[in-house]
């Protein structure tokens, strides 16, 4: 996960200065960038299960009462006991990008670094990511 302290960098930065031109260079970092993801070990959810080990990913409730599906960029963000228990699984940003997440109620999409950071990254940003990916698909 080498270039992850510099997209927390540009995070910090994104919040500080809320800029457009610094998020869409964040963006564009984040979308090969490797995340970790958790494992909720739930059963009976309605989410779609991830990736071919078929994980249903943890989901954390804001102050709005809005779901969201918490991604971290390295171990260290990860500051909460009960969740630092929990299995995780690697990907790339791009790869968890996918209709199931723009087509759900449930969800309003990703946050990254809940615990630190806490960037929303909304059903918007996810589905300029699948036009990216469709766009540059070889």
């Amino acid at each position: 996960m080498k270039n992850n302290e510099l997209i927390e960098k540009m995070v910090d930065a994104f919040i500080e200065e809320g800029t457009n031109e610094l998020f869409a260079t964040l963006v564009e970092a984040l979308i090969d960038t490797e995340v970790i993801l958790i494992n909720n070990d739930l059963d009976g959810t309605n989410l779609k299960k991830f990736g071919e080990g078929a994980i249903t990913p943890l989901v954390i409730t804001d102050s709005q009462k809005k779901n969201y599906i918490p991604l971290f960029t390295r171990s260290e963000q990860i500051i909460n006991d009960e969740i630092k228990k929990k299995p995780r699984v690697n990907y790339v940003f791009k790869d968890l990008c996918n209709d199931s997440i723009i087509k759900s109620d449930y969800l309003e999409g990703y946050v990254l670094n809940p615990f630190t950071q806490g960037l929303k990254l909304p059903k918007e940003l996810i589905n300029i990511v699948i036009k990216y990916n469709k766009e540059n698909v070889q």
